[in-house]
């Protein structure tokens, strides 16, 4: 459930703001980031029949003393009112609002969990990512906006005490102007956290995509046979009423 969670925070991330200007005040730059939050709570999740589509690699690296190699990774995700996918390298999630099945290709292992009804409704995580950034908003001690063509830069510096709750030390947007979203989101965080820089670029973003979504089951099970991909993994069965 919580790497559920960390992708719709990705998804928060891609949606339009609005307006640029050459050289931006600090307030004029705060304004635009509540107007590009102001856009994400109309679009916060699809509507019926509606489907997005994002693809997404992440960057991720560590503080030496955890000794962890960097990882890289190219994502892609679909979601709808109540279904999710989401198909990586390192892991694979096919869920609704009645059961999430999360593959682990590299130890060949499939877990069969229960759903969280409440990922799907409006208090989910995409609400409380639009309460943390506002906080934020809230707590800076510089933000900076530059233009350099057809991209802005947007950098944010919270104040020590978010910094101590959240370890975050710093936040970049870059915003394309011609294609009027958010293309990459960079945050750096301090040794508190294990992880030193994450970096975010969105290659696709379709809020109006074409493609169809299959019921969790289908992507697992072909009749009562595991699919071909997954004819040797091992299912771990963790629902409550099975």
């Amino acid at each position: 459930m919580i790497k559920f969670k960390v992708i719709i925070l990705v998804t928060c991330f891609c949606i339009h703001f609005n307006g640029h200007a050459q050289n931006d005040t600090s307030s004029k730059c705060v304004d635009k980031i509540l107007k590009y939050l102001d856009g994400i709570q109309e679009v916060i999740s699809p509507k019926k029949d509606e489907v997005y589509y994002m693809k997404y690699t992440t960057n991720t690296t560590f503080f030496k003393k955890y000794n962890l190699p960097a990882s890289d990774t190219s994502s892609e995700m679909l979601i709808s009112k109540y279904k999710v996918l989401m198909d990586d390298k390192n892991m694979k999630i096919y869920g609704d609002d009645k059961q999430m099945f999360v593959v682990i290709p590299k130890v060949g292992k499939i877990y069969w969990n229960d759903s969280d009804p409440r990922l799907f409704t409006d208090n989910n995580a995409q609400t409380k990512f639009l309460e943390i950034e506002r906080t934020l908003l809230k707590s800076l001690k510089t933000i900076d906006c530059i233009t350099n063509g057809s991209i802005q830069k947007i950098t944010i510096i919270p104040n020590k005490d978010f910094e101590k709750k959240s370890g975050l030390i710093q936040q970049v947007l870059e915003y394309d102007i011609k294609l009027d979203r958010v293309t990459r989101v960079e945050n750096k965080f301090n040794e508190k956290s294990k992880i030193k820089k994450q970096i975010v670029n969105y290659e696709i973003i379709d809020f109006k995509s074409s493609k169809k979504m299959k019921e969790p089951l289908e992507y697992i099970f072909k009749g009562t046979e595991l699919r071909a991909a997954y004819k040797n993994f091992e299912i771990i069965d963790n629902r409550k009423n099975k």
